[in-house]
C-alpha cells in the first residue's frame, strides 16, 4: 500500500519512475498495451537534454545515443532545415544545437530498465479518500498507493477522473495529418538526403506542411526507414480511410517540387498511413486529492505537435518534480505532498502556456501568409518562456 502508483508507460511515466527508484520510493507501473505498439515513430530532444540528465542513471545516460535514429554525433551547429515546398528553396535553418533524435520504441525499452512494470492492466476507475488512492483495471485487478500518477497520454483516464468528462475532454485541432514509415527508392532517399542528412520541414504555400525524415537508418541503404508526414488545415472531417489516404497524399504530392514529390509519389500499394486530426487541451488547475493524484505529460498538457515541444515538456515533468522531491526530508510515498504542489503550480502555467504556443503553431505554418511569425519561425525549437 505505501507505495506510488504509474498509470502509463510512456516517457513521462518511465522517467519518474526512474526518479523514485533512485530515492528509494516503491514504484509501480501499469501500461494498458500488452506489449510495445506496432506502430513507432520518433521525436526530437531540442533543450530538454538536462532534464534527462536530472532522472536517469549515467548507465542509461550513456546509452542515449543508441537509442537515435542514425548515427549522428549531436553537435552545436546541428539545424532543421525548412524548404519551400512548391519551389525548392530553402526557407529557413532552425538552430538545434545537440539535439537528439530518438525512435520512441527503443528509447522507452532503454528508459523502462529495472522498473517494476505490469503490461495490459487498462484503468476502469479510481478510488480516492484523500489519504490512499486505489486504481481499479478491467481484468479485475486492483492496486493501491499513496499517490497515483496518471501518465497514460493525451487520452487519460486519470484526468478525466479529476476534472469530468466535460472539462478533461480533448478539443479538436483544425490541422488532421496522415503519417507513414516506408522505405524509399534509394535514389529518392539519396536525393533527400543531399538536403539534410537526417530530416527537413517542407511548407507549401497552398498550405501543406511536410516532415522528412530518416526513422531508421541501415547499412543498406535501400532498407532504411523514413518518417513521413503531411498535415493540412480541414474544419470538416476529411473521409479519408484505407487506400483513399495514399491516394490523397499523391494528389497533394503533385503540386510539391522534386524531391519532395517523388517521396510520396513512389509509395507503394498498402504502404500503412495512419490519418487522423490533432487535438489538445488546455491544461487548468486539477484537485490533487489532498496529494494522492497528480498528472504529468501529454495528460497534463497534450498539445499539437508541428514544434515539437511534447516530449521535452514530459522530460521537464519529471525533472521538475525530480527536483522537489530532492528538497524533501521525509521521502515516503505518503510524504510527497509539498512536492507534488510545487510542480503542480510550476507546470499548470508552463503547460497551458506551451498548449497554446504549439496550437498556434499548428494553425500558423499552414498559413502562407503567417507563417515568418508562426512560433517555429520566431523561437525556433526553443523552450517557451515558462518553461
Amino acid at each position: 500500500m505505501d507505495r506510488v502508483l504509474i498509470v502509463g508507460a510512456g516517457a513521462a511515466g518511465l522517467l519518474i519512475a526512474q526518479v523514485l527508484k533512485r530515492e528509494n520510493i516503491p514504484c509501480t507501473i501499469f501500461e494498458q498495451d500488452p506489449s510495445f505498439r506496432p506502430r513507432d515513430w520518433n521525436y526530437g530532444v531540442y533543450w530538454a537534454q538536462s532534464g534527462l540528465s536530472e532522472c536517469l542513471p549515467p548507465e542509461l545516460l550513456d546509452q542515449l545515443e543508441d537509442c537515435q535514429v542514425d548515427n549522428h554525433t549531436p553537435a552545436a551547429t546541428d539545424t532543421l532545415p525548412g524548404y519551400n515546398g512548391k519551389t525548392g528553396e530553402k526557407l529557413v535553418d532552425v538552430p538545434a544545437p545537440y539535439s537528439l533524435r530518438l525512435k520512441r520504441r527503443k528509447f522507452l525499452q532503454l528508459i523502462s530498465t529495472g522498473l517494476d512494470i505490469q503490461r495490459g492492466k487498462r484503468l476502469a476507475r479510481i478510488e480516492s479518500n484523500n489519504d490512499i488512492v486505489t486504481a481499479f483495471f478491467e481484468d479485475g485487478s486492483q492496486a493501491t498507493g499513496k499517490l497515483l500518477i496518471g501518465a497514460e497520454g493525451a487520452h487519460s483516464r486519470v484526468r478525466e477522473y479529476l476534472m469530468g468528462p466535460e472539462k478533461s475532454a480533448l478539443k479538436p485541432s483544425p490541422v488532421v495529418s496522415s503519417i507513414a514509415t516506408p522505405r524509399l527508392p534509394v535514389d529518392v532517399a539519396s536525393a533527400v538526403r543531399k538536403l539534410h542528412p537526417r530530416y527537413c520541414a517542407v511548407f507549401h504555400p497552398d498550405g501543406y506542411f511536410c516532415w522528412v525524415g530518416i526513422h531508421n537508418e541501415t547499412e543498406d541503404p535501400a532498407e532504411s526507414e523514413f518518417l513521413l508526414l503531411m498535415s493540412w488545415i480541414s474544419e470538416n472531417d476529411t473521409g479519408l480511410s484505407g487506400e483513399g489516404i495514399l491516394h490523397d497524399l499523391k494528389e497533394k504530392a503533385s503540386h510539391f517540387a522534386e524531391p519532395f514529390r517523388s517521396v510520396f509519389e513512389t509509395l507503394g500499394p498498402g504502404t500503412k498511413i495512419w490519418h487522423s486530426r490533432l487535438s489538445y487541451w488546455e491544461t487548468q488547475p486539477w484537485d490533487n486529492h489532498n496529494g494522492t493524484l497528480t498528472l504529468v505529460g501529454d495528460a497534463a498538457h497534450p498539445m499539437t505537435f508541428h514544434r515539437g515541444q511534447g516530449l521535452n515538456n514530459a522530460i521537464l515533468d519529471a525533472a521538475s518534480l525530480s527536483r522537489e522531491i530532492a528538497k524533501l526530508q521525509d521521502k515516503s510515498p505518503g510524504a510527497l505532498r509539498p512536492a507534488l504542489e510545487a510542480y503542480e503550480k510550476e507546470v499548470l502555467v508552463r503547460g497551458r502556456e506551451v498548449v497554446e504556443s504549439s496550437n498556434l503553431n499548428s494553425v500558423s505554418i499552414h498559413n502562407w501568409g503567417d507563417l515568418q511569425n508562426s512560433p517555429l519561425f520566431k523561437m525556433g525549437l526553443k523552450k517557451d518562456a515558462t518553461a
